[in-house]
């Protein structure tokens, strides 16, 4: 049966019965075969078709899900009862907020993979919200997210502090100011995060120590990520707060980043894992690796 269960995993990563059986050495319709083997088994449907491609039944990411957990836990179990040192080769798979998922974990996933070289990562991006529900439904092994969140299920561990500054294009007259209060922006285009973002929590939460909230501005536009958001203030929408990290890394032409006067946004990345919950000897090898790269010392660990 496990292996039944690693076959329907390999299939629903590769999206391909043919790529499967390839990489496996047999035929397509072996591959088929078990599927409907495991099908039968669980007396549930697990994948349907698609256009040229197939999709999971409701059931189907059930078994996935609970298949990703059931062949972690005995590769952990054979690890434990072998007294031979660890092989550190398979697939980590990380979720992350976006400035994380995209500016920094790129970054030090290469400098991890130099270490050791056979281990594979999977990198799933999206909001904070999003990457903290993967990990509570154990999707992802840890996550890297842009905010706390208030439950007993997850433990979050300070990994790196970030600012967020006032950014407009250029040739926004804005550009020229020495220095910007913030009661002047609220009738000017304000460029945000949707909601769930990391980032969005930051700024509204620096708002609400101002007496201020979202309302009181004018928001000309809602972006979906980072990118989004710089690209919409270089068109000359609108200005907005970006992190500091994401122009570091990325492109600066056409962005120009103001002080704020008496307006300060700090926020913090967090690796977030399931508390109480052992991750695989390569998770676990991985977290403590971006554990001991945190950019600032202090970090205590809380539970949430």
């Amino acid at each position: 049966m496990l292996d039944l269960m690693r076959l329907f995993g390999q299939v629903v990563e590769e999206q391909s019965f043919t790529v499967v059986a390839r990489k496996l050495g047999i035929s397509q319709p072996a591959v088929s075969n078990q599927m409907r083997a495991l099908e039968e088994k669980l007396g549930v449907k697990l994948l349907y078709r698609k256009g040229k491609s197939f999709a999971l039944t409701p059931e189907g990411e059930t078994v996935y899900r609970h298949a990703l957990h059931l062949i972690d836990e005995w590769t952990e179990l054979m690890r434990e009862i072998s007294g031979s040192e660890r092989v550190m080769n398979g697939k980590v798979h990380i979720g992350a907020s976006h400035i994380p998922g995209e500016y920094l974990l790129p970054v030090y996933i290469a400098s991890f993979r130099k270490l050791y070289p056979q281990i594979k990562f999977k990198l799933s991006i999206g909001d904070s919200l999003e990457m903290a529900e993967k990990v509570l439904a154990q999707e992802v092994d840890f996550a890297v997210v842009g905010a706390v969140f208030d439950t007993e299920k997850l433990t979050s561990e300070l990994w790196m502090k970030d600012e967020l500054g006032f950014v407009v294009s250029g040739d926004n007259k804005l550009s020229l100011s020495g220095y910007i209060k913030i009661n002047t922006l609220m009738e000017k285009p304000l460029i945000i995060r949707e909601i769930g973002s990391g980032h969005r929590r930051a700024f509204e939460e620096a708002l609400l120590k101002q007496g201020l909230d979202l309302n009181d501005f004018n928001i000309a536009l809602e972006a979906g990520s980072t990118e989004a958001v710089k690209n919409a203030v270089r068109s000359g929408i609108g200005y907005s707060f970006l992190s500091k990290h994401a122009l570091e890394f990325g492109e600066k032409h056409g962005l120009v980043w103001i002080n704020v006067e008496d307006f300060y946004i700090e926020r913090g990345f967090y690796l977030l894992t399931r508390r109480n919950k052992c991750l695989t000897s390569i998770a676990d090898e991985c977290y403590r690796y971006l554990a001991n790269q945190k950019s600032e010392a202090g970090g205590q660990k809380s539970e949430v």
